[in-house]
């Protein structure tokens, strides 16, 4: 899948474009269900961004829209800091590649006729040794697989021919559609190689799935998806950070029940937010109760807590809003 192809003309794409995907307010129906809600989403230039959600969150419907395969109903987006209703006067041909649903192949073509005929269909010139080399780059041996056909070819090489075919325009943003979906455990470790491996060459990708403890070793940012509803962005970074093993602690007085546990247990690591502390040194909760007893010292609450992207995402549903 490529941006369908455009006339010649200004161009008006931006290398220094910080954001290379923005929406605003997206909407899309079908059949009079709304299945996009006004999406406020941020892809920024060198995002592997992991797209969370449950079968049916509007995940999909998302990437067709933003690749032009769907006309939202409401909304709008950019790309590469160009308006959607500026497209006719930019020359974005090949910027945005991917797959969305289920690779296009020819199963009946090998995989470098595949490529040949994506050049064709897309007026793109390519040698046999240039269309080799991407077979190449997405890990597909021409020789080893010689003129076999697609359709003889496993699901994660199909996956990977699928990629192949997108990259012969040079994209540089990829979008790709539940692309560990039903791969084995081999498949799952081939495919996230070869995403960080492009990613380390300049290509920024959207990637969605609800196989989150894969998403969860790649991704750098998440936004987190629910009946259409963009319910939170957040970099992993910051996820990892509120998803560590940590112990809970409000009160009042939260600020000196912290110098009284930090002098306590010699504290490297905590953070106080508001009425509550935050504790991620390697401590027993038990011991930390002994000690507030002890001295008298009355809080609120005291929980451990640890979360997997499973449990924060469950959260989110619960709460709505992102909190």
């Amino acid at each position: 899948m490529l941006l369908p192809k455009i006339s010649p003309g200004l161009t008006i794409y931006d290398m220094k474009t910080e954001l290379v995907l923005r929406t605003d307010a997206l909407c899309k129906s079908y059949k009079g269900v709304r299945v996009v809600d006004h999406v406020n989403m941020n892809v920024h230039k060198g995002d592997i961004y992991g797209f969370v959600g449950e079968n049916g969150a509007g995940k999909t419907t998302i990437l067709r829209l933003v690749s032009g395969l769907a006309i939202p109903d409401s909304g709008t987006y950019s790309l590469f800091g160009v308006e959607r209703k500026d497209f006719a006067a930019a020359n974005l041909f090949g910027k945005v590649g991917g797959i969305i649903e289920v690779p296009s192949i020819y199963r009946s073509f090998s995989a470098l006729e595949n490529l040949k005929m994506q050049c064709v269909l897309t007026g793109i010139s390519k040698t046999d040794a240039e269309l080799t080399a991407i077979l190449e780059r997405v890990g597909l041996d021409v020789k080893a697989i010689g003129k076999k056909r697609a359709g003889s070819f496993s699901l994660g090489m199909r996956q990977r021919l699928g990629i192949a075919m997108s990259l012969a325009a040079d994209p540089e943003l990829l979008l790709l559609d539940e692309p560990m979906n039903g791969l084995d455990p081999q498949g799952f470790h081939d495919m996230r190689e070869l995403i960080l491996k492009l990613h380390e060459q300049g290509v920024t990708f959207i990637i969605s799935s609800h196989i989150l403890s894969e998403l969860e070793k790649i991704a750098t940012r998440v936004g987190f998806i629910s009946h259409g509803n963009l319910l939170e962005e957040i970099s992993m970074a910051e996820l990892r950070e509120k998803s560590r093993k940590r112990i809970a602690i409000s009160a009042e007085d939260i600020a000196s029940i912290a110098e009284t546990l930090k002098e306590e247990f010699k504290l490297q690591e905590f953070k106080l937010e508001g009425e509550s502390l935050f504790i991620y040194d390697e401590i027993d909760v038990n011991d930390v109760m002994k000690v507030l007893v002890s001295k008298k010292i009355r809080i609120d609450t005291i929980a451990v807590n640890e979360e997997s992207m499973e449990d924060y995402y469950r959260h989110l549903i619960v709460g709505g809003q992102g909190k």
